[in-house]
C-alpha cells in the first residue's frame, strides 16, 4: 500500500513552503472571469432571451401566459466558461408551454411545432437545428448560441419529476432543472469555517421570463469556480480531438454533480481541515471518482433530485468508451494542477498554463497580469472583502438580474 501524500497534500505542502497559494488564487479566478461572458454579449444575450418567449407564444397561437421561459444548466447555475472565438458561449434555456393544448400532448408533435415556432427569424437566431430534445439557435455573429428545450408539465409520474420533455427514444424523458440548480447553489452558498462573509438574501416575484443570473460570481464562490476550472480544462483537453473522442468526453452535468457532492462532504466531515478555497479545490477534485456508482446495472452517476434519472447512463452502452474518457481526464487535470501550482505565480510557464485553460486561458492570464496585486477570487472569502456572488439560482419570476 502506497504511503505517498496525497495530491492536494503534496501540492499544498510545496504552497505553502513558498507561500504562493494566495497568489495562484488571486491569477486562477483573474483568469476565470476574463473567460466568462462580459457585460456587452450579455446584454445581446439577455435582448435576444427575452424575445424568445414572445415570438413562440404568437406562432403557436396561444396566450403569453402560458409560455414561460427560463434558463437552465450553467446559465442557471452560473457556471458559464469559454476559451472565446471560435468557441461560443452555450446558453441553456427551457420554455414550459401550459394550457389545455399541452395537458397532455404527443411529445413528437409538440417538438416539431416548436421547432415551427423558432422559423421566421433566421437572419437573428440562424436556421433552427434539431438535437435529441432541444433545438439550437446559433445567433450568426455573436458569442453565444441557444440550446432551447421545450417542455410541458410532468407526463412520466415519476417521483421527483417537475417536466418532461420529447427524448426520441422514449417519447417523454422526465426532468427538472429547477430542482438540480436549487441543489447545485444551495451547495454552493455553504462556506466553510475559514470563510467569514455572511449571506445575502434575494427578493423575488412573479413573472414568466426568469431573468438570467446576474449576480457576480465573486470573492468566496469556491464551488462554482472549481466548476469553471474543471469544465475549461476539459474543454482544453478536447480541443481538436477527432470527433469519437470529443463524443465520449465527460458531460458537465457529470462534473458539476460529482464536484458538488464532494464539496458537500468535504463541508460535512473535514471542514476544519483547510485554510484556503486551494485547498479545498485539490481536495474536491482528488474526491470525485469516488462518488461514481457501480451496481448490477453498471455505473451511476444519479441525478440528486431526480432518483430514476442516471447522468452516466450511456456509460453502459458504448464498450467503456465514456468511462474511460473520464478517468483520463480527471486524471490529467489532477497531473495539470500538480504541474502548474508547482511552478512560482510570479513566473509560471506558459505551457503549464495553456495545458490547463488554453491558449485563451494564456492571453487571459497575461492581461490580468498588470492587476495580480489586487485581490479578486477564490481567496476573498479569507480576506473579509464583501460578497457579490449569488446564493440560489434565480427561479422563474425573480425580480432579481441578469445571468
Amino acid at each position: 500500500m502506497s504511503t505517498n501524500p496525497t495530491l492536494s497534500k503534496r501540492v499544498i505542502e510545496s504552497l505553502t513552503a513558498r507561500s504562493e497559494a494566495q497568489q495562484w488564487e488571486e491569477l486562477i479566478a483573474n483568469l476565470l472571469r476574463r473567460l466568462e461572458l462580459d457585460e456587452a454579449e450579455r446584454a445581446k444575450a439577455e435582448a435576444d432571451y427575452e424575445k424568445l418567449a414572445d415570438n413562440i407564444a404568437s406562432k403557436l397561437s396561444i396566450p403569453r401566459h402560458d409560455v414561460e421561459i427560463f434558463p437552465q444548466g450553467s446559465m442557471r447555475t452560473q457556471t458559464t466558461i469559454s476559451q472565446r472565438y471560435p468557441v461560443k458561449f452555450d446558453l441553456d434555456v427551457v420554455v414550459k408551454l401550459s394550457g389545455p393544448k399541452y395537458n397532455s400532448p404527443d411529445p413528437e408533435v409538440m417538438f416539431t411545432a416548436f421547432g415551427k415556432a423558432l422559423e421566421g427569424n433566421e437572419s437573428v437566431t440562424g436556421i433552427p437545428e434539431p438535437k435529441r430534445r432541444c433545438w439550437r439557435l446559433q445567433y450568426p455573429g455573436k458569442a453565444y448560441y441557444f440550446d432551447v428545450t421545450p417542455a410541458v408539465n410532468d407526463q412520466t409520474r415519476r417521483a421527483g419529476s417537475s417536466l418532461s420533455v420529447r427524448d426520441p427514444d422514449t417519447r417523454w424523458a422526465p426532468s427538472n432543472p429547477e430542482e438540480f440548480a436549487e441543489w447545485f447553489c444551495s451547495h454552493a452558498a455553504k462556506r466553510f469555517p475559514f470563510q467569514t462573509l455572511v449571506l445575502k438574501s434575494l427578493v423575488e416575484a412573479r413573472t414568466t421570463v426568469a431573468p438570467l443570473p446576474d449576480a457576480r460570481v465573486g470573492l468566496d464562490d469556491i464551488l462554482r469556480r472549481a466548476v469553471q476550472l474543471m469544465k475549461l480544462h476539459r474543454d482544453t483537453l478536447y480541443w481538436g480531438a477527432d470527433e469519437k473522442k470529443r463524443e465520449a468526453m465527460p458531460i458537465s452535468v457529470i462534473i458539476v454533480t460529482l464536484a458538488t457532492t464532494a464539496y458537500a462532504d468535504l463541508l460535512a466531515y473535514r471542514s476544519g481541515e483547510f485554510k484556503s478555497p486551494i485547498e479545498v479545490v485539490l481536495a474536491l477534485v482528488e474526491a470525485m471518482p469516488k462518488y461514481i456508482e457501480r451496481g448490477v446495472d453498471g455505473w451511476r452517476v444519479e441525478n440528486p433530485k431526480l432518483a430514476s434519472e442516471n447522468f452516466a447512463d450511456k456509460w453502459n452502452a458504448d464498450g467503456g468508451a465514456r468511462r474511460a474518457e473520464f478517468m483520463r481526464w480527471h486524471g490529467k487535470l489532477e497531473a495539470d494542477l500538480e504541474a502548474l501550482l508547482y511552478q512560482s505565480a510570479r513566473v509560471p510557464s506558459e505551457d503549464k498554463v495553456r495545458g490547463v485553460f488554453g491558449t485563451a486561458g494564456v492571453e487571459a492570464w497575461k492581461a490580468s497580469r498588470p492587476k495580480a496585486n489586487v485581490l479578486d477570487g477564490l481567496i476573498g472569502s479569507a480576506m473579509g472583502l464583501a460578497k457579490t456572488n449569488p446564493d440560489r439560482p434565480v427561479k422563474v419570476g425573480s425580480s432579481n438580474t441578469l445571468g
